[in-house]
């Protein structure tokens, strides 16, 4: 009978901690590609995010991370307003966060540098969209920042 109630024990621990493993703290895939086509057309942006499209290496170059890091990334850039989409798979969690570390210190640097040159981009550098899940990291520098962090929220959340 003990061997009965410790085989039961043990399993109800087991489907609990399935059940709990399962639910993966909120992490989920995130399709980047379908990511990016809604943040784009999303209109939180002065101009069309879809011609200042960057090559990966490009991303891996102004973001500082090694590209063998990363499964997928994709970076649009508008150098003349500040604006910026910048998406990323890394290759694990771990590499996530020094990536959004990465994104952190993107916004600081680029908020003084615009300080000087491009003022009026500052309140969209202050009002960055930084979200991670799991492996996946967004930054999103809009116009409408909240436009775009209904967008970001959709597949982050």
């Amino acid at each position: 009978m003990k061997k009965l109630q410790k085989l039961t024990a043990g399993l109800l621990a087991l489907a609990l901690a399935l059940a709990l493993t399962a639910c993966g703290g909120g992490k989920k895939d995130v399709d980047l590609d379908a990511l990016a086509a809604d943040l784009t057309a999303s209109g939180a942006f002065t101009m069309d995010m879809n011609q200042f499209k960057a090559t990966e290496a490009a991303a891996a170059g102004t973001y500082g991370f090694d590209a063998a890091q990363v499964a997928k990334c994709a970076l649009y850039v508008n150098t003349g307003t500040g604006e910026e989409i910048f998406l990323a798979q890394a290759a694990d969690e771990k590499t996530a966060d020094a990536i959004e570390q990465l994104c952190k210190d993107r916004v600081e640097a680029q908020t003084v540098w615009m300080q000087n040159y491009i003022p009026e981009a500052v309140p969209r550098l202050e009002n960055a969209v930084i979200a991670k899940n799991g492996a996946y990291v967004v930054l999103v520098v809009a116009d409408d920042s909240a436009a775009a962090k209904t967008v970001v929220d959709k597949y982050m959340k």
